[in-house]
């Protein structure tokens, strides 16, 4: 699709790089940089005098931390449908390093330090745009995205609160469970002007998931008879986790991380953020969290099980000891493949040994070879001819005397056709054709001896038998990477398997979904879409659910996942294991027999093409004599005949 700038530029859009409820992204073609983003909906004038004020405010600072719109664009028609913005790559959303499997995924290295790295450039995000004179507003775990170096980057950047010389552009969204407490005490967002403080309440519950590995703050265990959802929690201060709270009603979550567990200004900074209206600055969460980054060691057992160094143990490894509960999967307790220890051991028994494989390149003259002598026949022959040239030459004098001067020329004349046309110029003639026949003979054939040693079919062979063995000895170093990855396929599976479990007690019917009506779920009721491990992106297909409600829903399901601890069920892992090591033990098998008979071809082909190289060698070595030697008899008859 070809889009058209203010300026008249043209932009044209390559593949489609992702879809959302509010629009479609694209890469642009011949600009690796830069994205385009289109919006499903026509934009109204008032959203396009946001982005235009947007676009003059863009700055270094601001594109440092977010996806910025740089310059807006127009369809053919000339109405302004979507924005330029940098490209993001090696991002992938926040929410990502909440999961334990995503993590491992995303970032196998990474340990609880990351996560504290994350939450202390996350705090410096919120820093940048604040002072910069925005607010983020819509802040949640999806518009947020992580790159393996803990840098921070916003998208979907059009729905900050901007200002301009004439007032506010609003931030009309929001996700309640991220959004304080007087915002959700309003009826809507429309006109409402939000706060840096605002922010800082939604800044506190991002930093509370990432120190709590996805736990959200307002979430927990309800000792009283009220029914208590985190909306419902956020609007009462109902901290979970609080330490101070003397008529509390939640409680954290059995197995979560211990509060205690952090630095003293990192409880209080939690504690002043959920439980007053005077809420910690960026500023004051980067200097906190640098000091917990500080204070952090690492385990002896895995080298990503960091955590504060005040703890006696490793919480980690307590966690798992106790209940059996991994917050940080790495590949410990997946046990190691022994079938697979001897795999350099089995390869050294076949190696490839060099053969050169030059074209011949030998002499092709036998300096050792002389011509043959000429036969006493044609010595004869030549002393006839000598005699009768003699006597013609007196006779030539004695009538060039007697008879007439001119006479002379008679006899030089005949002497000359006697010696090109007479009997012995036909024998010369003859036993030179014969000789360079010969010559011709014996060349042809040290020339085909040269072709089929250079052009040997064994030789084809052996270089393909030579390719095929190594790519089977290269698949056979492979197998323990191959091993390792059917083993990661098999924990993601269980992983997966014990998530849906958890995801199934979320009925959709009976929890309060924002913007899903009974309708709607009626809809996805009628389609078997019954709980949270239903939801997925194939609900596109189902009429009357559209992109921003497949988003709602998959952001319901993510929700609702954060609060899933994953306790491997060691039997069925180890049966899952005893599976892999089954497969690539078959595997295994197979590639030794294919290897050893590749190897067994190859030293056949290796055999044939040096045997027929050494009879060869010798059949052309004996023809460069031959070659030689009916050369050097046809140039030696050649100067011999010259006085014939």
């Amino acid at each position: 699709m070809i889009f058209h700038g203010s300026h008249s530029e043209q932009y044209i859009t390559g593949r489609e790089l992702g879809r959302g409820g509010e629009g479609t992204v694209y890469e642009l073609q011949n600009d690796g940089s830069r994205v385009l983003k289109q919006y499903n909906e026509p934009l109204s004038p008032l959203q396009i005098q946001k982005l235009q004020t947007m676009v003059g405010m863009r700055n270094p600072a601001i594109e440092a931390y977010a996806a910025w719109p740089s310059a807006l664009v127009a369809d053919d028609k000339g109405t302004v449908c979507g924005f330029i913005m940098k490209k993001l790559t090696g991002f992938v959303p926040l929410h990502m390093i909440f999961s334990p499997l995503d993590r491992k995924k995303m970032f196998p290295d990474k340990g609880y330090n990351f996560l504290v790295h994350v939450a202390r450039n996350l705090a410096t995000a919120f820093h940048k745009l604040h002072e910069a004179g925005l607010v983020v507003g819509d802040v949640n775990e999806g518009n947020i995205l992580i790159n393996a170096n803990g840098l921070v980057s916003f998208i979907d950047c059009d729905s900050f609160q901007v200002k301009n010389e004439t007032g506010y552009f609003f931030c009309e969204v929001g996700v309640p469970r991220y959004t304080p407490p007087e915002l959700l005490a309003r009826q809507s967002f429309d006109n409402v002007v939000r706060t840096t403080n605002t922010d800082s309440f939604s800044l506190a519950i991002l930093i509370f998931q990432l120190l709590f590995l996805g736990r959200h703050p307002f979430a927990g265990r309800n000792k009283s008879a009220m029914d208590i959802d985190e909306e419902t929690a956020i609007k009462l201060h109902e901290f979970a986790y609080s330490l101070t709270s003397r008529k509390k009603k939640l409680f954290p979550p059995f197995d979560s991380f211990d509060i205690n567990n952090l630095t003293q200004p990192l409880m209080d900074a939690f504690h002043k953020a959920f439980e007053t209206e005077s809420r910690p600055v960026p500023a004051e969460w980067i200097k906190a969290l640098d000091g917990l980054l500080t204070e952090m060691t690492t385990c002896s057992v895995s080298r990503i099980h960091s955590y504060p160094a005040k703890m006696a143990e490793c919480p980690w490894c307590a966690f798992r000891k106790a209940k059996g509960i991994m917050y940080f999967l790495d590949d410990t307790y997946l046990q190691a493949d022994a079938l697979l220890y001897d795999i350099e051991q089995f390869v050294n028994g076949f190696r490839i040994d060099k053969m050169e494989l030059k074209n011949w390149s030998g002499s092709m003259f036998d300096a050792s070879v002389t011509a043959n002598s000429i036969s006493a026949e044609w010595h004869k022959e030549r002393a006839k001819a000598l005699l009768v040239a003699v006597v013609y030459v007196i006779l030539s004098l004695v009538c060039f005397v007697v008879v007439h001067p001119l006479s002379i020329l008679a006899g030089g004349a005949l002497l000359l056709a006697w010696m090109h046309s007479g009997p012995v110029a036909k024998k010369v003639k003859l036993e030179k054709q014969r000789l360079l026949n010969n010559y011709e003979q014996i060349h042809g054939q040290m020339n085909k001896l040269i072709a089929a040693y250079n052009d040997s079919p064994d030789k084809e062979l052996y270089l393909i038998g030579v390719n095929k063995l190594m790519k089977s000895v290269e698949r056979f170093r492979a197998l323990p990477d191959e091993g390792e990855r059917l083993r990661r396929e098999m924990e993601e599976l269980i992983y997966n398997d014990n998530l849906q479990m958890y995801l199934r007690q979320f009925d959709i019917n009976s929890h309060a979904i924002a913007s899903i009506g009974q309708t709607r779920k009626t809809i996805l009721l009628n389609a078997g879409i019954m709980t949270a491990a239903d939801v997925s992106i194939n609900l596109q297909k189902l009429v009357g659910i559209g992109p921003k409600t497949i988003q709602i829903l998959l952001d319901w399901q993510r929700q609702m996942s954060l609060g899933f601890v994953y306790i491997p069920d060691t039997a069925k892992l180890a049966m899952g294991m005893q599976q892999v090591a089954a497969d690539v033990a078959t595997m295994k098998r197979d590639l030794e027999r294919t290897i050893r008979q590749d190897y067994q071809s190859l030293s056949y082909h290796k055999l044939n093409v040096t045997n027929r190289a050494l009879v060869l060698d010798r059949q052309i070595k004996d023809a460069v004599t031959q070659n030689t030697q009916a050369k050097l008899d046809m140039q030696s008859f050649s100067r011999f005949s010259r006085f014939i």
